[in-house]
């Protein structure tokens, strides 16, 4: 072979080569290399102490240390598809960012000129999404249309549409550990801001298996403003009691539709309760009971207390002494005996035992959860 007739054949091979580079590489949507793809990154959220529009994602790789950070502008952060989903409310797009660092449009998820709202919920494998989209027409009525898809967005499909209704919408709450039902909660527009924690209403179930739909209403008395929490199977719902102070505690078996209720934790003027968390085992949960005092116009003064509760035998204790915030329980560990939190205002990520309220402080970021390899395991 002539020299000239090999530096041919080393160029063609070269850009055989450079161009499946760029078309494994280049666009939005494009996915991670196989051997990226198959490692494991924990993910953090650092909010930024300037600006509450403003976060940095954090992805860790577990294998190497390394981390990527990206700057982002957005709300509703949610771990989604091996990539963290969030809503630019500038953009009015929903966004996600894999650990590669791209920040990308979303592929599937999207709103109309005229839509305002979007919601989502992601089912406990990871697999699946459902999402609606609000619009309001001339008369200023609310109409929603619900959709559910798979994480490659290949199963894409229009659940329902509902409205057009006055002040009330549709919003994806959670899906059932077989993935194979929907919670829906019909929301009332404004009512985000009655409590110091979310607060729910007009629950039912949309069962969205292949050979169709079907609604069906779920347990206890849906007109109440309560907090609500799902689990395995399992829904429950914190309410004031009627007949003493304090919160009670419904326990709803949503297969055998059997229900009882642990007997309320009275803590004083401590009234305001929500963020509840079910261990993946369902034999407990825990949920934050706090103090909210203060006018409107002025600094509030807040205390917290963490309830644990037994789901088994129907009661409820509180575990550790008040936090000056409120706070939200994100994830149970250490086989069950533990759990992490974070305080709303303080940043960062706590670990609590529950079965004496010891709490140390992890990180200065919130911790979001696991992607990649080591998540699926």
């Amino acid at each position: 072979m002539t020299n000239e007739l090999l530096s041919a054949v080393l160029k063609h091979l070269f850009l055989l080569i450079f161009s499946a580079f760029l078309t494994a590489t280049v666009g939005g949507q494009a996915d991670l290399q196989p051997a990226i793809a198959s490692q494991s990154w924990e993910v953090y959220l650092q909010p930024s102490t300037e600006d509450p529009d403003f976060s940095t994602l954090i992805f860790t790789d577990l294998l190497t240390g390394e981390s990527t950070s990206v700057a982002t502008s957005g709300e509703r952060y949610t771990l989604f598809d091996e990539a963290a989903l969030y809503f630019d409310k500038d953009e009015r797009l929903v966004k996600l960012v894999k650990p590669d660092g791209i920040i990308r449009d979303h592929p599937f998820m999207m709103l109309s000129q005229e839509d305002y709202r979007i919601d989502w919920a992601v089912s406990g494998d990871g697999q699946r999404i459902a999402w609606a989209t609000s619009r309001v027409n001339d008369e200023g009525k609310l109409s929603t249309a619900l959709r559910l898809a798979d994480a490659a967005g290949f199963e894409l499909r229009q659940l329902l549409e509902y409205g057009p209704r006055a002040g009330i919408r549709l919003i994806p709450v959670a899906f059932n550990a077989s993935g194979d039902s929907l919670y829906v909660e019909v929301h009332a527009e404004g009512t985000e801001e009655a409590s110091a924690y979310r607060q729910r209403s007009g629950l039912f179930a949309l069962d969205i298996g292949a050979e169709g739909l079907a609604t069906r209403a779920l347990p206890g008395a849906q007109t109440c403003f309560c907090a609500i929490g799902f689990g395995s199977d399992v829904m429950l719902r914190l309410e004031s009691d009627s007949e003493s102070p304090g919160i009670s505690l419904e326990i709803h078996d949503l297969s055998s539709g059997s229900q009882i209720t642990a007997p309320p934790v009275s803590l004083g003027s401590y009234d305001e309760a929500g963020n509840i968390l079910v261990s993946p085992d369902g034999a407990l949960a825990v949920y934050a009971l706090s103090q909210v005092s203060g006018l409107p116009d002025q600094d509030k003064t807040i205390n917290t207390v963490i309830v644990l509760a037994d789901l088994e035998n129907a009661s409820q204790m509180v575990i550790n002494y008040p936090m000056s915030a409120l706070a939200r329980p994100i994830r149970w560990t250490e086989d069950n005996t533990a759990i992490l939190l974070t305080q709303e205002g303080h940043g960062g990520t706590w670990k609590m035992q529950v079965d004496d309220g010891a709490t140390v402080k992890l990180t200065d970021s919130v911790y979001m959860g696991m992607i990649g390899g080591a998540a699926a395991r």
